[in-house]
């Protein structure tokens, strides 16, 4: 079949979250499957790395919600929820006069207005998966063991991301699909198989898994593509459901949304590109997935018409997926990074690192990079500059920065933005919440590898063995990362494994 958008496909208005991704992958329902887990965990042996992360769950049952409302009153004393509509997650409203949403009553005020706030040695904040501060000097990790950090160093961090994916830990031993964070919640969605198709191609190249092997690379992509091709669809809008079960391969038995979430999707068609140009015996297989299975190039339209004004990260990353498949929209990537570099200019207070006024995270840049085989070195460029504001921050505060997304405090999901388009910078939110969260930042352990990976630099090796004093060993997968005070936020998922493969591919790749 002839790839592209023709003019005799039906044309379906874009739904809700095509709008530049609405209501992001990660919405408030995070919380509810936290909630939700509590229910089996009566029955079940605890598990760390509880959290899904990407959106996860909008509760198992109706109960949940009741309880929802109450922990949300009990966490956070300045919510204002957000109606749900066709905004991006970097779509980031800031607090109206100087309100500033909290975690804990105890929290102090932000030290500069904008969200930041070191959380005392002391504090008790409940993180799932974790404990207390650590309470000892662990041994010397890999990276502090190295004097030097070389492709072996490299390998065996890839290895120990790759330790995540096997089966019975964060794949299903029976069906070949993925977990998002272990076996504690079988669900998973578009961005998870995603995150899983794109660490099996890594893992291929770094020569952690054969073709043909027990669980080899043919035999898990088939599984999952299989998968793809058979799923049921929902019959209200005639694209997946956003969550399936990884034990069944059917519907998850949770309320599900009567939308198509664009940014899954797309994070989805990014890794299928990726597996076609790496395999192209897969393509059949592919276009049949993204052309026939449900009608895709319906998006387009709404797809094309907020590229001209986003200035998202995400976006672009998103984007790119659908571009990849879909030439009418080849142009949409670059209309959003055209529009995040003519963004006005905003200092960070810490170092006066120029920042472009967009919602930039570390996720959505560094997977770009990784990823997407079209780097514009204006990409790279912008790197850079989140790179050396980061590395700056740590110079005039004394604390580490690796900002991106992930587990947080007392069981919410939060984003960490290194800026917003209103000109904030170094501020966190949470999903449907208005405001910025006055919590310790974490740093997140796959953003640190990221910055090593592309500049070598002692300020992300320190970084590094910061972390492996402050974390679990990887035995099974790197987790999540801590904050600045030694606390952990030790879930261990795909998200985390999968960008530290990819940064350890490309530093092997590109700086053997």
């Amino acid at each position: 079949m002839e790839k592209g958008i023709t003019t005799n496909q039906k044309q379906y208005s874009p739904i809700t979250k095509t709008n530049a991704l609405a209501n992001f992958r990660k919405s408030c329902s995070l919380l509810l499957v936290w909630l939700a887990s509590l229910e089996v965990s009566i029955e079940a042996e605890p598990k760390k790395g509880f959290f899904r992360q990407n959106h996860w769950r909008f509760g198992r049952k109706a109960k949940f919600l009741t309880v929802f409302v109450i922990v949300a009153v009990m966490l956070i004393s300045v919510f204002a929820f957000l109606p749900k509509q066709g905004v991006t997650k970097g779509n980031v409203i800031p607090p109206s006069g100087n309100s500033t949403a909290t975690l804990s009553p105890t929290a102090k005020p932000p030290s500069n207005g904008k969200g930041l706030v070191s959380i005392n040695s002391t504090h008790t904040f409940t993180v799932i998966g974790s404990g207390s501060p650590a309470a000892y000097v662990r041994p010397p990790g890999l990276i502090q063991s190295g004097t030097n950090i070389t492709s072996d160093v490299w390998l065996q961090v890839a290895s120990y991301s790759w330790d995540y994916f096997q089966p019975g830990i964060g794949v299903d031993s029976n069906t070949g699909l993925p977990y998002a964070v272990g076996t504690s919640f079988t669900g998973f969605t578009d961005w998870d198989l995603g995150c899983y198709i794109q660490a099996l191609i890594d893992a291929q190249k770094l020569g952690l898994i054969g073709p043909d092997d027990l669980w080899g690379f043919n035999e898990r992509v088939n599984l999952v593509l299989t998968f793809l091709e058979n799923r049921t669809l929902n019959s209200n809008t005639t694209y997946p459901y956003q969550f399936y079960d990884a034990t069944n391969g059917s519907v998850y038995n949770m309320p599900q949304e009567n939308y198509v979430d664009v940014t899954d999707t797309g994070r989805l068609f990014v890794a299928l590109y990726n597996l076609e140009s790496y395999n192209s015996s897969y393509q059949n297989q592919i276009d049949y997935i993204v052309y026939d299975k449900c009608n895709y190039a319906a998006l387009a339209p709404g797809i094309e018409q907020d590229s001209l004004t986003s200035v998202d990260m995400y976006s672009y990353f998103v984007y790119s997926g659908f571009a990849s498949f879909f030439p009418d929209l080849s142009n949409a990537p670059n209309e959003v990074l055209t529009n995040i570099l003519k963004a006005n200019v905003t200092y960070s207070p810490y170092g006066n690192v120029s920042l472009h006024d967009a919602s930039i995270s570390g996720d959505p840049l560094l997977m770009s990079i990784f990823e997407l085989n079209n780097n514009d070195s204006r990409l790279l460029a912008l790197s850079q500059e989140v790179y050396l504001a980061s590395e700056a921050y740590y110079n005039a505060t004394g604390n580490f920065a690796a900002f991106s997304e992930g587990n947080g405090y007392n069981g919410v999901f939060i984003d960490e933005w290194v800026v917003v388009p209103n000109g904030d910078t170094w501020v966190i939110t949470t999903p449907g919440v208005s405001g910025y969260l006055s919590v310790d930042p974490v740093i997140y352990t796959k953003v640190a590898f990221s910055f090593l990976a592309l500049y070598n630099t002692t300020y992300a090796r320190n970084m590094i063995i910061y972390l492996e004093q402050n974390l679990p060993l990887p035995v099974t997968g790197y987790a999540d990362g801590a904050n600045n005070s030694g606390f952990e936020i030790s879930a261990i998922g795909s998200n985390t494994n999968q960008l530290i493969l990819d940064a350890a591919l490309y530093a092997l790749q590109n700086n053997p």
